[in-house]
Formats: structure tokens, sequence, C-alpha cells
């Protein structure tokens, strides 16, 4: 059995192009891993050291890393934007570690060519006709299929690999996973502004990214046996040339043996993104079990999708501020409420597995600064750009200078149930 892994690149972006047939391990057959492993990226922004905008220097960048022996970074769509990935981890410590070792590399071969490594969701002032694409094949493969709307995808992004051990059990945890969409989008929301306008929304990002084809919420499967049948339909049409070619807010990755939270802007800090993880693993890891114990559950209900659709939309638009549609009766809640009591109920959980000290920070929701208010804020009382990015820079600086790995605990025992 194998276990989950953070992610190779995949072949394309969004759509067929003339790639090889799918090698074996590219198959619809589901290598289960035998955990809840977990697998991060991370979506760096590039930025010029004198304005604060996003600068073209990845191809340079990369080849620093490279020379260096940085492991898990690679290019992205634009040569403003740098993926830093993990290896397989089996606690958020181990991610945590790993993060902070790599990225502190990535951080020194970037500040030696005069750019600087920032986070969040979207730039605030950039004008995306200023961005270049990245040199690679495959990427002008996506230009070339997506024309203008290349650009709105220049966006960043955190994505999240939990291990599973079964195709069913990662469709039925995605089918209980989709109502927890609209808690992800807030949490993360880091992208309110776009072109240099406030564009009123708590992620800009969640709202460009449905513009892709293939993108989205998943699609509603009883089963594994029908994502494939689905896949197969779509591959015999053109439409996808593989599973990887499904830009889903969580998607199966049968390759890893995961499913693959896609959904969440990239937060502005380490911190957060360590908040965001632990309660993704928490949340999956708690689904797991239940779907262990109730098979029948994995079906889902259909009604869910249907309503995550406005759920989704009001978390986009309102972040942790939205109203929050609890089932099909039409009832609603606060969604900072609802996810109040989420975490409550997973913190038994998280202290099994060590992740506790992660989703603690997430208890006090209603003092609970997003990063989408954190950056209005700060341009309300700067009325500058620059200084936006600024803040954001110089709090990554103090993270990465100012933590240290983590002391080795003594083992617990294996959570089981």
């Amino acid at each position: 059995m194998s276990t989950t892994t953070s992610g190779a690149k995949d072949s394309s972006a969004t759509g067929p192009t003339n790639t090889p047939a799918p090698s074996r391990s590219e198959e619809l057959v589901f290598h289960g891993s035998t955990e809840p492993t977990i697998g991060v990226e991370l979506e760096f922004q590039i930025l010029d050291r004198d304005s604060g905008d996003l600068s073209p220097a990845a191809v340079r960048i990369l080849k620093g890393c490279a020379e260096m022996g940085i492991p898990g970074v690679s290019a992205e769509l634009m040569q403003s934007m740098l993926e830093v990935k993990t290896d397989v981890c089996h606690s958020v410590d181990e991610v945590r570690d790993q993060l902070l070792a790599r990225v502190r590399g990535v951080r020194n071969i970037v500040s030696s060519q005069g750019c600087e490594l920032a986070m969040g969701g979207t730039h605030p002032f950039h004008r995306t006709t200023n961005s270049s694409v990245f040199p690679a094949e495959r990427y002008e493969k996506i230009m070339d299929r997506l024309v203008w709307l290349t650009y709105q995808r220049i966006t960043f992004g955190l994505h999240v690999h939990i291990g599973v051990p079964s195709g069913d059990m990662a469709i039925g945890a995605t089918n209980l996973l989709v109502e927890y969409l609209p808690h992800l989008v807030a949490l993360s929301s880091s992208s309110p502004f776009w072109q240099g306008t406030d564009v009123g929304l708590a992620s800009s990002r969640t709202a460009l990214y449905r513009l892709l084809p293939h993108a989205g919420l998943p699609q509603y499967f009883s089963n594994w046996k029908a994502f494939r049948g689905y896949c197969k339909v779509m591959k015999d049409c053109q439409a996808i040339a593989s599973f990887k070619d499904i830009y889903w807010d969580i998607r199966p990755r049968p390759d890893f043996g995961t499913i693959e939270l896609r959904i969440c802007d990239m937060p502005l800090t380490l911190a957060e993104t360590l908040r965001l993880v632990a309660f993704i693993r928490t949340l999956t890891t708690s689904i797991l079990w239940l779907l262990a114990e109730r098979p029948k559950v994995r079906r889902g209900d259909i009604r869910r999708h249907w309503i995550a659709v406005e759920n989704k939309w009001l978390a986009t638009r309102y972040g942790l501020q939205a109203a929050y549609i609890r089932g099909p009766s039409g009832r609603r809640t606060s969604l900072a409420l609802d996810l109040a009591e989420v975490v409550e109920r997973l913190m038994p959980l998280a202290r099994e597995t060590g992740d506790d000290r992660y989703l603690a920070g997430l208890r006090h929701i209603d003092k609970l600064e997003t990063g989408a208010e954190r950056q209005r804020r700060r341009y309300r009382e700067s009325g500058n750009w620059k200084t936006v990015m600024d803040e954001t820079v110089a709090q990554l600086k103090v993270e990465l200078d100012g933590l240290t790995a983590t002391k080795p605990a003594a083992p617990k025992p294996a959570a089981t149930k």
C-alpha cells in the first residue's frame, strides 16, 4: 500500500493536450494509504524588492535552488510564482519542520536575486498584463487553450493531500467534506484585492478560479466506480486527457492514494497555514473513522452538493461573517459559529494525533482576523499598496528567523477506531 505524497506536478492543467497516453501510475487504480498522512503544497509570490510588485524571476531562482539542492521547489504557471511542497508527512509537526527548512532556503536564494518572498491569495495591485508565462511546454499549451483566462490565474493557493485507504473511501470523504468547503474558504480568505481594486469579496481567488473548465465544486458520485465511469466518458470525449485535468475544490488522487483539497487561498503566514493543515487533517480523519463505522454514509447526500454552491458563494463574498445553510431544511446560522462548533468536536481527536496545539488557534473564532480583513485594515491605515506587501514580507521573515524545528516528542500510541 502506498502512502500519500505531496504531489508531482500535473502533466496538464486545464484540459486535453497532446500528452502521451497515461502511464500505469496514472490509471484509475487507487493506491490507498494505510494512514491519514499529509502532503502540502504552497504557492508563493516573488516580489520586486523596490516596487513590491510581482517579479518574473522564477527561472534564475529555480536555478539557484537546484544548485543548492533545495528539495520540493518547482515552477508554476507564471514566472512570478514558486511552489514549495513537502514530502509525505505523518504529523503537522513534520510538515512544519520541512516547510521551515525549505522555505528558508528558497527565501535566501530569492533575496540574493534582489527579490522578496510573500504569501497571500492574490497580489493586491499587480496588473496581469505585465505577467509572463513560465517558459515550459506545459504552460505554453495552457496559454494556447485558455488565452485571456490564463492571466486570470495569477492567484496563489494552498493544496493539502490527505491519505485515504481506498477509492470508495476517497469518494465518501469527498461527499462529506463538501459541506465544509465554505469553512475552508472563509478561514483561508486572503485575496480581497485584484489589480488595484477592492473587489468586495473575502476571496477573489475562489471566484476567479471558477472561470476555468473542470474547476469548482466536485461532481457528485455515489462510489469509486461512478467516478471511474465519469473519467472514462470525459476521456473518450477528449474533454480531459487524464484525471489530473480535473481541478475541483476536492479531487481524488489515486496515484498518490489521497484526496487533495485545493480550495484554500494561500494564507498570509505560515502559522495560519499550519492551522489550516491541522484542521483539514483532523476533519478528514474524523470523517474516515465515521465512514469505516457506517459504510452506507459514503454515498453522501446529493442535496449537500446543491446547497454547497450557495454556501461556497456566501463564504467567498463575506468570509467568516457569512450566513451558513446547515442543511436541506434551510436553517441558517453564522458560519463562524458553525466553525467554532466543528473545532470543538475535533479537539479530542487532535489531542490523540498531537495536532491539537495547531488546531487550538481556531478555538476563539470571534477574535480571529482573517487575512482578507487584515489586508483591508492595513490598506485603510496606510493608503499604500506597497505597505500592505511590506507587512506580509516582514511577517514571513519573522516566522522564518524566529521559529525552530520541533523537538522530537515521545511517540504516542497510534490512533485507532
